[in-house]
């Protein structure tokens, strides 16, 4: 299923979504001029954030993002969220 022109979703049952998003990213264009690894700085900067936003949402949401398939390392970034056996 597409969403728009910047991402789709791969996968999607009762209990996990995965998409992939190759929309414009400030920080991936910051990353290469700076010559800084996106997979550091997505999940120093972003990871955690995201997380506490969707647990505000719903305890039980859960957060991931597939650090081998992230820009410049791949066409997209691929990113999870779950339902979580609390």
């Amino acid at each position: 299923m597409e969403l728009g022109k910047d991402g789709i979703i791969v996968h999607k049952n009762s209990r996990k979504i995965v998409v992939r998003w190759w929309n414009y990213c400030p920080v991936l264009e910051v990353c290469r001029k700076l010559g800084l690894d996106t997979r550091i700085v997505c999940k120093l900067a972003y990871h955690k954030p995201v997380e506490l936003f969707l647990k505000r949402i719903n305890p039980k949401l859960g957060f991931n993002r597939n650090y081998e398939k992230i820009r410049p390392y791949a066409p997209y970034c691929e990113e999870i969220i779950f339902i979580e056996d609390i």
